[in-house]
């Protein structure tokens, strides 16, 4: 019963984050040419907050990674914006910091 109560808090502090992020975006003509930010894919909500070797954060990373088309900078910010746990943000900063850049496909 502990577990459903943590995780349910858990997601409702993602969700609080997320709220935040996007709220805080400007709309309409506020915007510039360089503050437009393609329409993002859905967070991952099958996290288990424990730091393995195959997070999905670091998969969303690497998707945001491609559509940004920044060398990973802004998807570092966006990823660590939405973490709120602080071990799983070192280690999602640790392991982001390593993420190769994306290849370039030559078409």
């Amino acid at each position: 019963m502990n577990c459903v109560i943590l995780y349910a808090i858990r997601n409702a502090q993602l969700r609080n984050v997320a709220y935040r992020f996007c709220s805080s975006s400007t709309t309409g003509s506020d915007r510039t040419a360089d503050d437009s930010v393609p329409e993002l894919p859905p967070e991952p909500t099958t996290c288990c907050m424990s730091g393995c070797q195959n997070c999905v954060w670091i998969q969303y990373a690497a998707d945001l990674t491609k559509i940004l088309d920044d060398g990973g900078e802004k998807a570092r910010e966006i990823v660590l914006e939405k973490i709120s746990d602080p071990s799983l943000k070192m280690f999602l900063k640790m392991e982001l910091q390593n993420m190769p850049p994306p290849k370039n496909d030559p078409t």
